[in-house]
């Protein structure tokens, strides 16, 4: 993948995933600027998410560690593990609000 189409494909997965947090999670602050997705939590921690252009990944920065997500089959997964992002925000997300937090 070209380093346009790169962008271009993080953007809109942000811009997706800024959407389905916001519909499921309204009390998580939230901000997408210049390709990097922040997210406030009720105590006080942080989600960031961000690309990474030099290796085309997804980072995912926060307090649990952090996580790298390449684009496979159309899906972005970690690069260790396997689980796709939607699913790693879900769970931590879950985990801080101490209620389920579904993304799909």
């Amino acid at each position: 993948m070209n380093a346009q189409s790169f962008a271009v494909t993080v953007e809109n997965t942000l811009n997706d995933l800024l959407s389905r947090i916001e519909a499921s999670a309204p009390e998580v602050e939230s901000d997408l600027v210049d390709s990097v997705l922040t997210l406030l939590l009720p105590d006080d921690s942080q989600i960031i998410i961000n690309r990474q252009e030099a290796v085309q990944q997804v980072w995912l920065a926060c307090s649990d560690g952090p996580a790298r997500f390449a684009q496979q089959d159309g899906t972005w997964r970690n690069s260790q593990t396997g689980e796709s992002l939607e699913d790693a925000v879900s769970r931590l997300l879950s985990r801080r609000l101490d209620h389920p937090v579904t993304l799909d």
